[in-house]
């Protein structure tokens, strides 16, 4: 992945999100970049991408720092030596300063409780909700939780086959997606969103896992198209993708389309 390259499109844009490339140590904060709200994760979409999502629903300026995963390319997958030092190394220092020091993770300065820091990505989704009532669902926030946390179960049948078994993703979309996206075009109904009319992080979440389904399924060595021929699903992606403020980040510069995964992973 080109991080020189990256930087410089990023350079120029004018969203609220101030992207920096984590290249060394000192570049992965252990603090608030200059006071403003700073999510930390690797280079790459994963647990981050709902978390960049929120914080532009949320509005206001804020840090997106994305960890290089160096200094060595894991020739030898994951357990090639130096892939993914930088953060272990940075890592030590924050056990100091962090409770379960973890990426992603986010931190805020608060006029009442002082420097904010959190782990864990749905914690840290809840927390930005609730800078904004209706991004927790309203009236729904049960269904929203619920949503929320079927959107992780969904990300975590995804996940360790872009890693470790990408041969199984044709299959997996022949044979067990279509009942799983029945259940969300259930959910969906005639409602705008997931579980009103208004974005909330179930559908940040749940999106996003979309997407990545989406590129899996053009994906020449998959070839299936189970999620294009949900329409009820399809109508509802693109009701999220036009629905601002993500349709000018998904856009924008800072907006990260690719990669997925780390680089380890066989489907990136």
């Amino acid at each position: 992945w080109n991080f020189l390259a990256q930087a410089s499109a990023i350079k120029f844009a004018t969203m609220p999100a101030r992207v920096i490339i984590a290249d060394s140590l000192q570049k992965i904060p252990d603090a608030p970049v200059d006071g403003h709200p700073t999510v930390v994760y690797w280079a790459i979409c994963g647990l981050a991408q709902p978390i960049r999502y929120a914080l532009e629903c949320v509005g206001g300026d804020y840090v997106d720092v994305r960890v290089h995963w160096g200094p060595a390319e894991p020739t030898e997958g994951p357990v090639t030596p130096g892939y993914k030092q930088l953060w272990k190394d940075r890592k030590v220092d924050l056990e100091q300063t962090q409770l379960f020091p973890n990426l992603p993770y986010y931190m805020e300065t608060d006029a009442q409780l002082g420097t904010v820091t959190l782990v864990q990505s749905n914690a840290i989704l809840r927390h930005l909700g609730r800078k904004k009532p209706s991004l927790l669902g309203g009236s729904q926030e049960h269904m929203c939780d619920m949503a929320l946390e079927q959107g992780g179960d969904l990300d975590k049948a995804i996940t360790p086959m872009m890693y470790g078994n990408f041969g199984a993703a044709a299959p997996w979309c022949k044979e067990a997606l279509p009942g799983m996206l029945s259940h969300w075009a259930r959910m969906i109904g005639d409602k705008k969103f997931l579980v009103s009319d208004e974005l909330t992080i179930a559908d940040l979440k749940v999106y996003e896992c979309f997407r990545k389904i989406r590129l899996i399924e053009v994906e020449p060595s998959v070839g299936t198209s189970t999620l294009a021929s949900n329409k009820v699903v399809m109508d509802y992606i693109d009701r999220v993708e036009s629905a601002e403020p993500m349709k000018s980040y998904l856009a924008s510069a800072q907006f990260l389309a690719r990669p997925l995964n780390n680089a380890h992973a066989q489907f990136k």
